[in-house]
């Protein structure tokens, strides 16, 4: 369950957004003005629960 919550953080990360955006073809300025709001308005709540979610299945992990 960490694994997928990890690759899904990795996904959403700006800089993975960004070079996703420049690949299909978007202007590089535009990318990261994109990106710096989409860093600042969400993902900054995605990584917070990323952590929350990891700690979340630890402590499962240590009941069972």
């Amino acid at each position: 369950m960490v694994n997928t919550i990890l690759k899904i953080q990795h996904r959403f990360n700006p800089l993975h957004v960004y070079c996703r955006l420049v690949e299909r073809g978007l202007n590089k300025d535009l990318s990261i003005s994109i990106c710096k709001y989409y860093s600042i308005f969400i993902y900054s709540w995605l990584a917070y629960l990323t952590v929350v979610g990891v700690e979340v299945c630890k402590l499962m992990k240590r009941v069972s």
